[in-house]
């Protein structure tokens, strides 16, 4: 099919002529949406629980600066924020990680009345709060969202 030739010589549809025009990608179902939101919110779980204990006093292989817990505060969040973005291709799928992540820290941050503390008042506790809660929040802000706010696709 070739597009009609409009005032100025200009084609229509735009583009080419002879070409179609590209076909939106198909919309996720609802359960898969589900599974993936689920999904990130069990990593922001596990990557909460591991990062707090990796943190204090955490191997610090060929006596690099930064602790395992602080990497994997910047570097698990962030690719684990990157892979729900893939997957739903929402900017609320980044978040579920945080959503998960950030009451897990915070419990074990909090002192008990036994006086247990699993995060201590240090740089590097802050830096891994900081690199922790920020790093999904830049993968949804700079990543462009191919779907809505939250892609619950409209009932047919």
């Amino acid at each position: 099919m070739t597009g009609s030739v409009g005032p100025g010589g200009k084609t229509w549809p735009p583009g080419r002529p002879g070409t179609a025009a590209p076909t939106p990608e198909p919309e996720p179902s609802r359960i898969f949406l589900g599974v993936s939101y689920a999904l990130g919110v069990v990593l922001g779980v596990g990557l909460g629980l591991y990062g707090v204990f990796l943190v204090p006093d955490g191997p610090r292989p060929g006596g690099m600066l930064l602790s395992v817990g602080l990497l994997l505060a910047l570097v698990g969040n962030g690719a684990a924020a990157l892979l729900l973005r893939w997957l739903t291709g929402t900017r609320l799928g980044p978040m579920t990680v945080l959503i998960g992540w950030t009451p897990v820290v915070l419990l074990l941050a909090a002192s008990r009345p036994e006086g247990d503390l699993l995060l201590r008042s240090s740089a590097t506790a802050y830096a891994f709060l900081l690199l922790g809660g920020l790093s999904p929040i830049v993968v949804a802000v700079l990543g462009g969202a191919r779907r809505g706010l939250t892609a619950i696709p409209p009932p047919r």
